[in-house]
């Protein structure tokens, strides 16, 4: 009786042992093991390093960020922000400044397009001036929202804004706000976007022309060697009219403070010839 007690126990742990060997494989192979689609790679078995000659650092790595970006399009160039604005859009860059006046991103047609840089320049040459371009549309999208740099109270609020390339972030100090005929013919043309400058004082000469022109008088310094953005869209106070935001770019080590207290209105801002016809007044005379 005790061998028949004995053999039955040895028989009853056995095909609990059995059970559980089983069991354990199931769930090692459910909850450990890799998924059938999902090839097992090996590591390569470790061979001595080779003697490489070391590359020289690459001067401009790509933004992380912005990669996906750049693969979907490769004429995107970088991003443009306004605070408190809906100005939060990808910029890009072609040869014909015409294209993404009716397309977007993905190159699909729209009748809002798409915020580009002046295709005179580009961020991976040695200028100073980029132009960015943007609609003004009645849903308020794209670069509706720079009119409200108008109003001085709104440029004490919120003096800068942020253009990041491709190789690196951007906060520019807002100088100058002020308009320009959209025809070359239009009497007291500029022709702001130039993105080159032979010389220092040539640059300062554009500086000039700029600070001229706008409507408030800031306390933002530009010099030789400063790099600038200008934002623009069209606006309607006469026909055929452009409104330009520009910025200067915050140098190394410089504070992002920036002194809205003494920013005034132009008593005389430098104004299109076409603005005179229609509301009256003489331009200001300018400095040689």
């Amino acid at each position: 009786m005790k061998k028949l007690q004995t053999r039955v126990l040895l028989f009853i742990i056995s095909f609990i042992l059995i059970i559980a060997a089983v069991f354990g494989a199931m769930l090692y192979l459910n909850v450990f093991a890799p998924p059938e689609d999902i090839p097992v790679i090996e590591p390569p078995p470790e061979e001595p390093p080779e003697e490489v000659t070391p590359e020289e650092p690459s001067e401009l790595v790509m933004l992380e960020r912005f990669r996906d970006y750049y693969e979907q399009n490769e004429d995107f160039v970088g991003w443009i922000r306004v605070p408190n604005t809906p100005i939060d859009y990808p910029v890009v860059y072609c040869s014909d400044n015409s294209f993404y006046l009716s397309h977007d991103f993905l190159k699909r047609p729209t009748k809002e397009g798409t915020p580009f840089l002046d295709m005179g320049a580009g961020i991976l040459e040695k200028n100073q001036n980029l132009s960015i371009y943007g609609h003004y549309l009645k849903n308020g999208k794209m670069f509706t929202a720079l009119h409200r740099y108008k109003d001085l109270d709104y440029y004490k609020s919120y003096p800068m804004f942020m253009f990041d390339t491709l190789y690196e972030e951007g906060f520019y100090k807002i100088f100058s706000v002020f308009y320009m005929a959209g025809n070359r013919t239009d009497g007291l043309f500029y022709y702001y976007p130039t993105s080159h400058f032979a010389s220092d004082e040539a640059f300062m000469k554009h500086v000039a022309q700029l600070r001229t022109r706008s409507i408030f008088n800031t306390t933002v310094d530009v010099a030789p060697g400063d790099q600038l953005v200008l934002l623009t869209c069209c606006t309607y106070e006469v026909d055929n009219l452009r409104l330009i935001v520009a910025g200067r770019k915050i140098r190394p080590d410089e504070s992002f403070l920036v002194d809205v207290n003494n920013a005034v209105l132009n008593p005389a801002p430098l104004y299109p010839q076409k603005w005179y016809n229609a509301k009256g007044g003489k331009p200001p005379e300018m400095e040689e």
